[in-house]
């Protein structure tokens, strides 16, 4: 039995700003799993670069153009979260499988409608919670039940962004949170994907804001308690020069860490490490993460192929939504 589909899928990639290299690499990397039919871009000559860079037949300024292509039968959507939700009904409306960075929605009601939309079709909607796709995190979730009741969750992901890394950045509210809204939702997947069907009982959240390019919040610190006096901390920054992203899972019969991304420690035993050593230290978006893109996109191409696969849900996005909302609103009233 194979995991490989029985062809690879038509995609189109929306957005051509930072986000969208990983995802191209993904795809144009993988012709077993994905083959790059189009892109898009806000700025024309922007998409038609990129594809001529990554040997894609076909290239436009909007997503409408794109969704007229017969060949297109999946399109990741890697724009701006204020035009998600929009996008992902048009994709779905046109028939078309969606990928969408995460959020795929800015409300909790465009979160819901999309899922239902997506059900009703039987179209697969994904959501790009990238850093559960190595083998790291899965073996931990395979592993989880080993070690007994979950205790405490402790999540720390910093990293140091100068300013920011997309000109909307910038504009950002306070009400809409910034690295709350963009980087948190990553930590808060992985709390969801560990402590399961259940929702917290409390949520203290401090907030800060050290850099004057922007008008939100770029470090931030959370507590959370669940039922069955299950405790969860999460700190996220965009301050720290040396990156950090460590998460540990405390159970009743043992501690499992995740660290770096792409280590998975067993009562500080190693048990999973990458192929090749990463510079943890080097930029965020280099070769160093393009595996996790790889691999989210495999499981994608895998779910629209009928196949087993642990593509991200729109109910388990749409969970991350809800709770990513309510800890920005516990950061207004800090």
């Amino acid at each position: 039995m194979t995991d490989l589909p029985a062809k690879p899928v038509g995609v189109a990639l929306v957005g051509c700003g930072r986000i969208s290299t990983p995802h191209l690499k993904a795809v144009t990397g993988q012709p077993d799993y994905g083959t790059l039919v189009a892109v898009a871009d806000v700025d024309p000559a922007r998409a038609e670069a990129v594809a001529a860079q990554y040997g894609a037949a076909h290239h436009a300024g909007s997503l409408e153009k794109i969704l007229t292509l017969d060949a297109v039968e999946a399109v990741i959507l890697c724009t701006p979260n204020a035009v998600h939700a929009e996008q992902v009904e048009q994709a779905l409306a046109a028939g078309k499988h969606v990928l969408v960075e995460k959020p795929f929605s800015e409300t909790l009601a465009d979160a819901e409608r999309n899922a239902a939309l997506a059900g009703a079709s039987g179209l697969v909607l994904s959501v790009g919670h990238t850093f559960r796709h190595v083998e790291a995190v899965r073996v931990l979730q395979d592993r989880l039940r080993e070690y007994g009741r979950v205790r405490a969750v402790s999540i720390a992901m910093c990293v140091k962004w100068d300013g920011p890394q997309a000109p909307w950045w910038a504009d950002r509210t306070e009400d809409e949170g910034l690295i709350l809204s963009l980087f948190a939702p990553h930590a808060i997947d992985f709390l969801q994907m560990v402590v399961g069907d259940i929702d917290p009982l409390r949520i203290t959240v401090e907030a800060a804001r050290h850099q004057s390019g922007w008008q939100a919040e770029d470090e931030a610190m959370i507590l959370l308690r669940y039922p069955s006096d299950v405790l969860a901390s999460i700190h996220v920054s965009y301050n720290q020069k040396a990156m950090t992203n460590r998460k540990t899972v405390h159970c009743e019969h043992g501690t499992l860490r995740i660290e770096n991304g792409d280590e998975l420690w067993i009562d500080d035993q190693l048990v999973v490490s990458p192929a090749e050593a990463k510079d943890v230290d080097g930029p965020l978006l280099g070769d160093g993460i393009t595996h996790y893109f790889s691999a989210q996109f495999r499981e994608f191409a895998r779910k629209i192929a009928g196949l087993p696969s642990r593509s991200v849900r729109p109910d388990e996005a749409v969970r991350q939504i809800r709770l990513n909302l309510d800890i920005v609103k516990h950061a207004r009233r800090a």
